[in-house]
Parts: C-alpha cells; sequence; structure tokens
C-alpha cells in the first residue's frame, strides 16, 4: 500500500472584518505575508492553498504542510488590514483530512 510523501494540515479560519473580501483579495494577502516573513523558500517550503471560501459566513478552509503549521497560524496572526480596511483571522480549528475538518466545523 502505497504513503503519502506530503503530509497536510486543513485550518478552519474566520475572517473578522467590517467589509466583505473576495476571495482574490484573501489570496493576495496572505501570498503577500507568507513571502514578506518567510520568503520565496518558505513559501515553497509551506505549499500553501486556499482550498474554499464562504463569503456568506466568512469563513476559509486553507491547507498547508504539516511542518509549517505554526508558521501558517503566524502568517495568518499578522494580517490586521486587507485593502485599508481593519481585518482579523482567527484559526479555529486544524484537522489532517478536509472531510473531519468539516464535520467537526459543522458545514
Amino acid at each position: 500500500m502505497p504513503v503519502r510523501s506530503v503530509r497536510r494540515r486543513y485550518l478552519w479560519a474566520h475572517i473578522e472584518s467590517e467589509t466583505n473580501q473576495t476571495e482574490d483579495t484573501l489570496h493576495k494577502a496572505i501570498d503577500y505575508k507568507i513571502h514578506f516573513l518567510y520568503g520565496v523558500k518558505g513559501a515553497t517550503e509551506m505549499n500553501y492553498r486556499l482550498i474554499e471560501f464562504y463569503p456568506k459566513e466568512k469563513n476559509m478552509i486553507i491547507r498547508c504542510n504539516h511542518n509549517r503549521l505554526n508558521e501558517m497560524r503566524a502568517v495568518l496572526a499578522h494580517i490586521s488590514e486587507i485593502n485599508d480596511a481593519p481585518v482579523r483571522i482567527d484559526v479555529k480549528l486544524v484537522s489532517g483530512t478536509i472531510k473531519t475538518l468539516k464535520k467537526k466545523a459543522g458545514f
């Protein structure tokens, strides 16, 4: 039975903002902060991807490498504004699979 070579973690994060954010602006803000804090090498090691975004509930699911989970949390905590609007991103749950994350979060 083959074993996956890459282990991933999935984060469920809630965005607190007065303005509505789009998937594109969130992706750009997260990508900018990753490169600002960890550079290109850190960004490739993190293997970040915005999996799903729920604009009504202001929730998102993010995937990252399991070794870089703490760095991903730091990136999300470091984002304080998007498009000159104050923003706070809180990580609510972390899981090894999307299925378990959605089950625990109640999606």
